[in-house]
């Protein structure tokens, strides 16, 4: 770090918990450094910009916030505070206390989904919901009578289990404001996450600014959750997707069209973890 630091004595505060390894480190800056070493700890917000440091021996538990305190609080500069919005108490030539608070942090929970770019994370939560879909009778017929059809009120309910994925992408500078706009509404044209192509839907994102340090000072960057709704029906030892729907004749679930449209576009959703 070009910025000078010295550890202090009870330093550092270590904690094992449910929610992986945490710290905590009080360091002594230079008290005009504060901003110069909150952008060096944390990272920057700048397209392709570095990420938080690591905690020592630690690459997978990062830096997530910085306090600052005076070391001699009993002693700022002598001179008037004429506006609460105009000037501060300062402590010319002397020090900072900073304390760095770390916690494990995954730079991509799953293997098999969209790489993070630089100085970003991706994080991963699942949930699980259910469709019933009623299954017309035409074409089914009795196991224990293949040639007796089921009569034509017959009720038949196929329950589909639908999974949500929350992917979040952590620290983002410049969001794919457009790909976001383009791809909602869409189709997985390939296998991510997983699922295979035209069982994913992309419902949308939530984005909300988060503090981040910057190279000339305090920056925001973006928080975005993307949600994916999978719609995998197993039939017949196949797996359907959002384009298809039962139909009697032949018995079985088959891909609608309209000419060559179908129900869902398709789309490439790797370019949702793209900066512009």
């Amino acid at each position: 770090m070009s910025v000078a630091f010295q550890e202090l004595g009870g330093s550092p505060i270590e904690e094992y918990g449910l929610d992986g390894f945490q710290a905590r480190r009080e360091l002594l800056i230079a008290w005009e450094d504060r901003d110069a070493f909150a952008a060096e700890v944390l990272g920057t917000a700048s397209p392709g910009g570095t990420g938080p440091v690591h905690y020592p021996g630690r690459p997978s538990v990062l830096a997530v916030r910085v306090r600052y305190a005076p070391l001699d609080p009993e002693n700022p500069d002598t001179k008037p505070l004429l506006a609460l919005s105009d000037d501060l108490n300062s402590y010319s030539n002397c020090f900072a206390r900073a304390i760095v608070d770390y916690r494990t942090t995954s730079i991509q929970d799953r293997g098999d989904g969209p790489a993070a770019e630089p100085g970003t994370q991706i994080g991963y939560r699942m949930l699980f919901d259910a469709e019933d879909e009623p299954v017309p009778p035409g074409g089914w017929t009795w196991d224990s009578d293949p040639d007796m059809p089921l009569a034509a009120d017959a009720h038949l309910l196929k329950r589909i289990p639908v999974t949500e994925h929350h992917v979040t992408w952590h620290q983002v500078a410049s969001p794919p404001w457009d790909a976001i706009r383009q791809l909602q509404g869409k189709v997985n044209s390939q296998a991510f996450l997983g699922c295979a192509a035209e069982t994913l839907l992309f419902e949308g994102a939530e984005a909300q600014k988060v503090f981040r340090a910057g190279a000339e000072g305090p920056s925001f960057a973006w928080q975005v959750r993307y949600v994916f709704r999978e719609r995998s029906v197993k039939y017949a030892s196949e797996v359907y997707g959002w384009n298809h729907a039962y139909r009697t004749e032949p018995a079985g679930f088959a891909r609608a069209t309209s000419g060559s449209a179908c129900l869902y576009d398709l789309g490439d959703f790797t370019a949702l973890f793209q900066s512009t």
